[in-house]
C-alpha cells in the first residue's frame, strides 16, 4: 500500500515543481514597453565666421518612440523614428530663415535613433536610462559629428499617473544637431508583456 502511494508521489511531485518553476519563469520574464510621442523643439545655436552670424534651429522635432524594460528591469531597448525641420522660430530670426516660409528652405530630414541594452536606475518618480544611440540620417547612415552619442531617457509620473512624461537628453557629439537641453515627451501607453 506505501509504494503504490509513493509511486503517485513521486510524479505528481515532479508536475507540481514544473508548474511552480514554469510560473517563476513566466513571471521573470515579463517586461514592460513604453510607448509614446517627442514633441519639442531644439534651442537655437549662433556662430558667427567672418563676421557674418548664422543661427541655425530652432528645429522642431517630432516622433513616435518606444521603450522596452527586460531583464528583470535592469536593461532597456529605446527607438524613436523622428521628423525635424527648423520652425516658425528660426523662419523669423534675421540671421537665420529671413522670414522665408517655403517648406523647402525649411531643413526637413529624419532621424532613426536606437539605444540596445540601455543601463536602468531608479530616480525620483520613475527611472532613467543611459546608453550609446546610433542613428540614421533619412535612412542612411549618420555623420560622425552626431554618432555615436550618449543619451540619457528618463521616463516620470506623478500622483495621478504613474508614467506620465519621457525627456531624452543627448550627449556629445550628438548634442550638436539635437542640443543639450531635453528633448521632452509623453507616454501614450504602457503594456506589460
Amino acid at each position: 500500500m506505501k509504494s503504490k502511494a509513493l509511486w503517485w508521489a513521486v510524479p505528481i511531485g515532479t508536475v507540481l515543481a514544473l508548474v511552480m518553476v514554469s510560473a517563476a519563469l513566466a513571471q521573470k520574464n515579463k517586461c514592460k514597453e513604453f510607448q509614446g510621442v517627442i514633441n519639442a523643439y531644439t534651442a537655437q545655436t549662433k556662430t558667427t565666421a567672418n563676421g557674418v552670424t548664422t543661427a541655425t534651429g530652432p528645429y522642431e522635432v517630432r516622433g513616435p518612440w518606444s521603450l522596452r524594460l527586460k531583464d528583470d528591469g535592469t536593461k532597456a531597448d529605446f527607438s524613436a523614428a523622428l521628423n525635424m525641420g527648423f520652425s516658425d522660430g528660426w523662419v523669423l530670426t534675421p540671421t537665420g530663415g529671413n522670414g522665408n516660409f517655403d517648406p523647402a528652405a525649411r531643413g526637413a530630414h529624419t532621424h532613426h535613433i536606437a539605444v540596445v541594452d540601455g543601463q536602468v536606475t531608479a530616480i525620483a518618480n520613475g527611472f532613467q536610462v543611459t546608453g550609446t544611440a546610433m542613428f540614421t540620417l533619412n535612412g542612411g547612415p549618420a555623420p560622425p559629428t552626431i554618432e555615436p552619442s550618449p543619451v540619457v531617457i528618463e521616463i516620470t509620473g506623478g500622483d495621478k499617473v504613474e508614467f506620465s512624461n519621457m525627456t531624452l537628453t543627448f550627449g556629445s557629439p550628438g548634442l550638436k544637431h539635437f542640443g543639450a537641453e531635453a528633448l521632452p515627451g509623453v507616454i501614450r501607453s504602457v503594456e506589460e508583456r
